[in-house]
């Protein structure tokens, strides 16, 4: 499969729900902030994520979006 993952940063709190229900791994925790100083999750295998959305799902703020790219295309 192929997409993105985007994650809107002014939107971000940081809570790091993405993070935990991510059943591949593909976020973590970054170092960085945002202009509020909520800390970021970062991509680190964006090759290992299925698309599930779980991530979107979860995110209180809709801080994080995934955009399916073979869906796109049907």
């Amino acid at each position: 499969m192929s997409g993105k993952i985007k994650i809107k940063e002014e939107y971000c709190k940081g809570c790091g729900f993405c993070v935990e229900i991510c059943p591949k791994s593909v976020l973590k925790q970054n170092s960085k902030s945002n202009a509020k100083g909520f800390i970021l999750p970062e991509v680190i295998n964006r090759e290992e994520c299925i698309f599930c959305k779980k991530c979107e799902l979860i995110c209180p703020e809709m801080a994080i979006s995934i955009i399916n790219e073979e869906e796109n295309n049907e």
